[in-house]
């Protein structure tokens, strides 16, 4: 099942995304970039460092899995 959602947006935000998308309808486009962003935001969150004395080690995730709505891999 799908919600209806009402955004307000700013008339340059708006025609940029007239003109990128194309003929593609334009709830199916802004679902397509916000489930692009959300991927974008789970990827620098889940993101950590961990220092060490000689060196820097950054621990990427997995997978986004739980954005995909597949099961994890191991």
């Amino acid at each position: 099942m799908k919600h209806n959602l009402s955004i307000t947006l700013d008339q340059k935000l708006f025609r940029e995304l007239e003109n990128i998308r194309g003929r593609e309808k334009r709830s199916t486009f802004i679902e397509h970039l916000i489930v692009l962003g959300l991927h974008n935001y789970a990827y620098i969150n889940q993101k950590k460092t961990l220092k060490t004395a000689a060196s820097t080690v950054t621990l990427l995730p997995q997978t986004t899995a739980v954005l995909n709505r597949e099961p994890a891999m191991s």
